[in-house]
């Protein structure tokens, strides 16, 4: 399994185990919701570089078991839709990838992060541009923002030289 692909699992195990684990601790019997805090303990403590998925992968389907006795339960959560799923996954994702970095890593990304922030609000504030540069902006600087979540160095910091470019041709100082 190829790194970004564990991270991507242990980040869907963390949102999906966390969800179930609230809904059981809170409408289980005590001794069940002690179990659901220690299975959820288990999985959002799995690390990036270390621990056993497969264990993980277990807890999450024990607690979905126990979330399926709650069944007729009024709040019992249901699966996401797949774009919400992939959306909170990715918020996961990040946490999970941030394990894994340096700290020069993460001081990269903080002023890379920033940079692309404040082009991008100087663009956005911006007087009389056309409705395809303000696009373009914005288009630019998701790019460089999902470049920036995956770990990708080259494509964020590309985005983010766009970006000041547009900013210099486009926006009058």
């Amino acid at each position: 399994m190829v790194w970004w692909e564990r991270a991507w699992r242990i980040a869907e195990l963390r949102q999906r185990g966390d969800v179930l684990a609230a809904f059981v601790a809170a409408c289980g019997g005590e001794e069940r919701a002690r179990q659901a805090r220690e299975l959820a303990a288990r999985v959002c403590g799995l690390a990036y570089a270390g621990g056993d998925l497969d264990a993980a992968e277990d807890a999450v389907r024990t607690l979905e078991e126990w979330a399926g006795d709650l069944g007729d339960h009024p709040y019992r959560p249901g699966g996401a839709r797949p774009d919400a799923a992939d959306r909170l996954t990715r918020d996961h994702f990040k946490d999970v990838l941030r394990e894994a970095l340096t700290v020069p890593a993460r001081d990269w990304m903080s002023v890379t992060r920033l940079s692309l922030d404040v082009h991008y609000q100087a663009l956005c504030r911006a007087r009389g541009l056309d409705c395809r540069t303000r696009e373009d902006a914005f288009y630019v600087y998701g790019r460089g923002t999902m470049a920036l979540d995956l770990g990708h160095r080259a494509a964020a910091e590309r985005e983010a030289a766009r970006l000041r470019q547009l900013r210099e041709t486009c926006v009058k100082q």
